[in-house]
């Protein structure tokens, strides 16, 4: 008698091959070593999937009782004692595997990993999450933290990657340097990229040379950015990142397109005691004078007038490259 087929009487609480030898609506039956007969329920295939199976399928079944001169076996309990070894070594090899949030519990969050395992809330994610149903159906790395094989109780970490990868982020970092990252969340004052395990701020007055009000009128969820670091605090976990230092200053180009007398067309946006701010173009504005002995009544009137939004012409005085000043005229056709 060879090793897979032990004695009869020693078949119960043991793991032994199996092949089909029948199918009825109720059972699945099945040829067990020694010669004797197993019989699975067809309710226990419906929870393994790619099955029921055909006369002829061989596999593992594990065998719980005796019943009669036959034996009661589970298919589906030996593929979940199979998973549970193997994810017992992917423990002890401290590996990472990867599973499917299922569920929100009490707590935290129940996790597909070919069993059912248990990750709290606090081990999700570097921060609070403020709805877990965002996480639903989603596919992450974890490690596992805990493994009880014989409760089937399976503790993850997602957590414990995610601070991993994040000190091998920081490690990396420099100032200056261009990095590649994805937009994951907005703020009112800004929007959160991820750049490897770990989150920076690209804020919004760093989002374009132009004026932003919000962070969704230049970027969105999901979109991939090249950034240029700012500065980074590794203790703090904080990281600055830029896009509009990406590209180039539009000032750069200034005097040479606007010089004295040039028209120009742009949108109000501020208003002083002194005139209205335009922008010329994204990133270079210009004060259009109210006050001042060139400041005609007529012009006055119009600008007194003037709403933040609406289009103003006018004529080039004035352009200061380093202090990034523009002065301008309101255009009054002769």
């Amino acid at each position: 008698m060879t090793e897979l087929e032990p004695a009869v009487d020693d078949l119960r609480g043991t793991f032994v091959p199996a092949t089909v030898t029948g199918l009825t609506d109720m059972h699945v039956s099945v040829s067990l070593p020694g010669g004797v007969e197993g019989l699975i329920p067809r309710s226990d295939f419906g929870r393994v999937e790619g099955e029921p199976a055909a006369v002829g399928d061989a596999f593992e079944v594990y065998v719980e009782q005796e019943s009669g001169e036959r034996y009661l076996v589970s298919r589906d309990k030996a593929l979940r004692m199979a998973g549970l070894n193997a994810l017992e070594k992917l423990h002890a090899d401290d590996a990472v595997i990867e599973g499917e949030v299922v569920s929100a519990t009490q707590g935290g969050f129940a996790v597909d990993i070919g069993v059912r395992a248990f990750c709290p809330a606090s081990q999700i994610s570097l921060r609070p999450v403020r709805d877990p149903d965002e996480l639903l159906g989603q596919t992450f790395r974890f490690k596992i933290i805990r493994f009880q094989k014989a409760r089937q109780n399976i503790v993850l970490s997602r957590r414990a990657l995610l601070e991993r990868e994040q000190d091998k982020t920081f490690g990396r970092l420099k100032v200056g340097a261009l990095v590649e990252g994805t937009v994951r969340r907005f703020a009112e004052f800004g929007a959160f990229v991820d750049i490897g395990g770990v989150e920076g701020l690209l804020h919004v007055g760093d989002m374009s040379w132009g004026r932003v009000s919000k962070p969704g009128e230049v970027v969105s969820i999901g979109q991939e950015l090249t950034l240029k670091v700012l500065r980074f605090d590794k203790k703090a976990k904080r990281i600055s990142l830029g896009l509009r230092q990406c590209q180039d200053d539009p000032w750069l180009g200034v005097p040479a397109k606007y010089t004295e007398g040039t028209r120009v067309k742009g949108l109000v946006v501020s208003k002083t005691d002194f005139g209205c701010f335009i922008e010329v173009e994204p990133g270079v504005e210009g004060l259009v004078h109210s006050t001042g002995p060139m400041v005609t009544a007529t012009a006055k009137k119009v600008l007194d007038k003037t709403d933040i939004g609406d289009e103003l012409e006018a004529r080039v005085l004035d352009v200061d490259q380093g202090q990034k000043r523009m002065s301008l005229a309101l255009f009054e056709a002769e």
